[in-house]
């Protein structure tokens, strides 16, 4: 466990990754408040100062609600970018040790093939959960500053737990064919252009496959949507589980170049 640990902390201290991280997060978070706006201009609450928190006896009945729940399906251009920075996290992961021609001197430590990739796999998807969620909590709780407990009320439940796995599936999904691609091809940049365009390029084409699939479920969770149903947990955990798996066996075979 101390290999694995030192191992990940390893991969998080990539200066470029980081920097991608850091640069991210402030333009999703714009993306995603302009969504914000866009769903406030919907239900038409801007005329009034103070967002109304109650519109029944429950805080999930509320307007304030509706827009946390509506606000992420409607930004597209956030999905876009998020997906784009999640391929950056895990291409770099697995291939830029390759291209800059240092892979031999990671793979010659004491260290198996095994543990390499899972520390590979974690500081991929560390860094797309925390681009997804850092911005989620920052345009969940400052426009709404003045009714904090209400928002914690709301994000408290069971609906808003089912939103954010239904986005956590998304990053899942992504983070898994962007690996996958990463240990098939041996070029850094095809691998990008591979998983990025298998990601978008469905969703652009009008089709309805993950991982963009799963965004007009997160304004359904306040109502019906559950991810934990049968379709959903395949598609959103179990399809992303076995292409890891995959993507390890097929790490671990081929030599490091």
């Amino acid at each position: 466990m101390g290999k694995l640990r030192d191992l990940f902390a390893w991969e998080l201290s990539d200066s470029l990754r980081l920097l991608l991280f850091l640069l991210g997060v402030p333009s999703l978070t714009y993306l995603l408040a302009v969504g914000y706006l866009k769903s406030q201009w919907g239900v038409g609450s801007v005329s009034s100062h103070i967002p109304p928190v109650y519109t029944t006896g429950s805080f999930l009945g509320s307007i304030t609600a509706l827009h946390l729940f509506d606000y992420p399906s409607l930004s597209t251009g956030f999905w876009v970018l998020l997906s784009l920075l999640v391929v950056l996290f895990s291409v770099m992961a697995f291939r830029y040790d390759r291209e800059n021609g240092y892979a031999l001197s990671v793979y010659s430590l004491p260290f198996g093939k095994g543990e390499i990739f899972t520390a590979k796999v974690l500081s991929a998807l560390t860094l797309s959960l925390l681009s997804l969620y850092v911005p989620l909590l920052i345009v969940d709780m400052f426009p709404n500053v003045d009714i904090l407990m209400a928002i914690r009320s709301i994000v408290f439940t069971k609906q808003y737990l089912h939103l954010l796995v239904f986005a956590t599936y998304f990053v899942l999904f992504s983070v898994s064919i962007s690996a996958l691609f990463s240990v098939l091809l041996e070029n850094m940049f095809l691998a990008f252009i591979a998983s990025f365009f298998l990601i978008v390029l469905p969703f652009f084409a009008g089709l309805n496959w993950p991982p963009f699939s799963f965004v007009p479920l997160l304004a359904r969770s306040l109502s019906w949507a559950s991810p934990f149903e049968t379709n959903w947990l395949t598609w959103g955990f179990a399809v992303p589980v076995v292409l890891l798996l995959t993507s390890e066996v097929i790490f671990t075979r081929r030599d490091v170049l």
